[in-house]
Protein backbone atom coordinates (compact mmCIF):
# COMPACT_ATOMS: atom_id res chain seq x y z
CA UNK A 1 0.00 0.00 0.00
CA UNK A 2 0.97 3.58 -0.71
CA UNK A 3 0.20 6.35 1.77
CA UNK A 4 -0.42 9.91 0.64
CA UNK A 5 0.33 12.12 3.66
CA UNK A 6 -1.02 15.65 4.01
CA UNK A 7 0.48 17.73 6.80
CA UNK A 8 -1.19 20.53 8.67
CA UNK A 9 0.84 22.48 11.15
CA UNK A 10 -0.88 24.94 13.47
CA UNK A 11 -0.18 28.49 12.35
CA UNK A 12 2.83 29.90 14.18
CA UNK A 13 5.85 32.08 13.69
CA UNK A 14 8.03 28.94 13.50
CA UNK A 15 6.77 26.99 10.48
CA UNK A 16 8.79 24.09 9.11
CA UNK A 17 9.50 26.46 6.22
CA UNK A 18 8.05 29.80 5.22
CA UNK A 19 7.10 28.27 1.88
CA UNK A 20 4.83 25.83 3.75
CA UNK A 21 3.20 28.71 5.64
CA UNK A 22 2.72 30.72 2.45
CA UNK A 23 1.36 27.68 0.59
CA UNK A 24 -1.26 27.20 3.25
CA UNK A 25 -2.25 30.87 3.27
CA UNK A 26 -2.31 31.23 -0.51
CA UNK A 27 -4.35 28.12 -1.21
CA UNK A 28 -6.63 28.79 1.80
CA UNK A 29 -5.98 25.20 2.71
CA UNK A 30 -5.71 23.35 5.99
CA UNK A 31 -2.73 21.55 4.41
CA UNK A 32 0.77 22.95 4.06
CA UNK A 33 2.45 19.95 2.41
CA UNK A 34 1.80 16.60 0.78
CA UNK A 35 4.14 13.66 0.34
CA UNK A 36 3.98 9.98 -0.51
CA UNK A 37 5.12 7.15 1.76
CA UNK A 38 6.01 3.71 0.47
CA UNK A 39 7.55 1.17 2.81
CA UNK A 40 9.92 3.24 4.96
CA UNK A 41 10.58 6.09 2.52
CA UNK A 42 8.96 9.48 1.90
CA UNK A 43 8.87 10.81 -1.66
CA UNK A 44 8.44 14.57 -1.84
CA UNK A 45 9.42 17.95 -3.22
CA UNK A 46 10.26 20.57 -0.61
CA UNK A 47 11.69 24.01 -0.29
CA UNK A 48 14.98 24.16 1.54
CA UNK A 49 14.40 23.25 5.17
CA UNK A 50 16.07 21.72 8.21
CA UNK A 51 15.80 18.20 6.82
CA UNK A 52 16.52 18.86 3.15
CA UNK A 53 19.14 21.56 2.75
CA UNK A 54 19.05 21.41 -1.05
CA UNK A 55 15.29 21.46 -1.59
CA UNK A 56 13.49 19.85 -4.50
CA UNK A 57 12.46 16.30 -5.42
CA UNK A 58 14.00 13.65 -3.18
CA UNK A 59 13.46 10.60 -0.95
CA UNK A 60 14.02 10.52 2.79
CA UNK A 61 13.58 7.86 5.46
CA UNK A 62 10.23 8.18 7.21
CA UNK A 63 11.76 8.09 10.70
CA UNK A 64 13.93 11.11 9.80
CA UNK A 65 11.07 12.94 8.07
CA UNK A 66 8.63 12.54 10.97
CA UNK A 67 11.11 14.05 13.47
CA UNK A 68 10.57 17.44 11.84
CA UNK A 69 6.78 17.10 11.85
CA UNK A 70 6.29 17.39 15.62
CA UNK A 71 3.23 19.51 16.26
CA UNK A 72 1.83 18.74 12.80
CA UNK A 73 -1.37 16.88 12.07
CA UNK A 74 -1.00 14.08 9.53
CA UNK A 75 -3.93 13.17 7.27
CA UNK A 76 -3.30 9.94 5.42
CA UNK A 77 -4.96 8.24 2.47
CA UNK A 78 -4.07 4.72 1.35
CA UNK A 79 -3.84 3.79 -2.32
CA UNK A 80 -3.02 0.62 -4.17
CA UNK A 81 0.50 0.63 -5.57
CA UNK A 82 -0.80 0.47 -9.16
CA UNK A 83 -2.19 4.04 -8.76
CA UNK A 84 1.34 5.49 -8.56
CA UNK A 85 4.31 5.55 -10.97
CA UNK A 86 7.72 5.31 -9.34
CA UNK A 87 9.23 5.57 -12.83
CA UNK A 88 7.76 9.09 -12.92
CA UNK A 89 9.46 9.87 -9.60
CA UNK A 90 12.77 8.60 -10.99
CA UNK A 91 12.38 10.97 -13.97
CA UNK A 92 11.76 13.93 -11.65
CA UNK A 93 14.18 13.13 -8.83
CA UNK A 94 16.76 15.88 -8.39
CA UNK A 95 14.63 18.66 -9.87
CA UNK A 96 14.50 21.81 -7.77
CA UNK A 97 11.54 23.14 -5.81
CA UNK A 98 9.22 25.41 -7.79
CA UNK A 99 9.10 28.67 -5.82
CA UNK A 100 7.64 30.49 -8.85
CA UNK A 101 4.56 28.27 -8.87
CA UNK A 102 3.84 29.29 -5.27
CA UNK A 103 4.15 32.90 -6.35
CA UNK A 104 1.76 32.31 -9.27
CA UNK A 105 -0.78 30.83 -6.84
CA UNK A 106 -0.24 33.76 -4.44
CA UNK A 107 -0.82 36.35 -7.17
CA UNK A 108 -3.70 34.36 -8.68
CA UNK A 109 -1.77 33.96 -11.94
CA UNK A 110 -2.73 30.33 -12.46
CA UNK A 111 -2.61 30.64 -16.25
CA UNK A 112 1.18 31.01 -15.88
CA UNK A 113 1.30 27.47 -14.46
CA UNK A 114 0.36 25.97 -17.85
CA UNK A 115 3.37 27.52 -19.55
CA UNK A 116 5.99 26.91 -16.89
CA UNK A 117 8.99 24.78 -17.80
CA UNK A 118 9.22 21.38 -16.09
CA UNK A 119 12.61 22.05 -14.53
CA UNK A 120 11.19 22.57 -11.05
CA UNK A 121 8.25 21.06 -9.21
CA UNK A 122 6.27 21.65 -6.01
CA UNK A 123 4.92 19.09 -3.53
CA UNK A 124 1.39 18.40 -4.77
CA UNK A 125 2.50 18.66 -8.40
CA UNK A 126 4.98 15.82 -7.77
CA UNK A 127 2.38 13.52 -6.18
CA UNK A 128 -0.26 14.35 -8.83
CA UNK A 129 2.31 13.66 -11.55
CA UNK A 130 3.22 10.30 -9.98
CA UNK A 131 -0.51 9.50 -10.00
CA UNK A 132 -0.73 10.34 -13.73
CA UNK A 133 -2.88 13.47 -13.41
CA UNK A 134 -2.65 15.47 -16.65
CA UNK A 135 -3.18 18.78 -14.83
CA UNK A 136 -0.51 18.10 -12.18
CA UNK A 137 0.97 21.56 -12.81
CA UNK A 138 -2.11 23.20 -11.23
CA UNK A 139 -2.90 20.74 -8.42
CA UNK A 140 -2.69 22.13 -4.88
CA UNK A 141 -2.68 20.04 -1.70
CA UNK A 142 -6.40 20.85 -1.26
CA UNK A 143 -7.24 19.87 -4.85
CA UNK A 144 -5.38 16.59 -4.46
CA UNK A 145 -7.04 15.80 -1.14
CA UNK A 146 -10.46 16.40 -2.71
CA UNK A 147 -9.68 13.95 -5.51
CA UNK A 148 -8.41 11.33 -3.07
CA UNK A 149 -11.69 11.37 -1.13
CA UNK A 150 -13.23 9.26 -3.90
CA UNK A 151 -11.01 6.35 -2.84
CA UNK A 152 -12.59 6.42 0.64
CA UNK A 153 -9.31 5.30 2.11
CA UNK A 154 -8.69 7.92 4.77
CA UNK A 155 -6.83 6.63 7.82
CA UNK A 156 -7.44 8.48 11.05
CA UNK A 157 -4.11 9.59 12.50
CA UNK A 158 -3.79 10.26 16.22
Amino acid sequence: MIEIIFTSRPISFKPISWVNAITRAVTRSPFDHVSLKYKSEIYESTAKDKLNTKGGVHKVEFKEWVKYRKGSYLFIYELDIDKVSFNRFNELEGLGYDYAANLYHLLDMKKMLKNKPNKKIYCSELIASMMGMKDAHSVTPTTLEGRLRKYESYIEQV
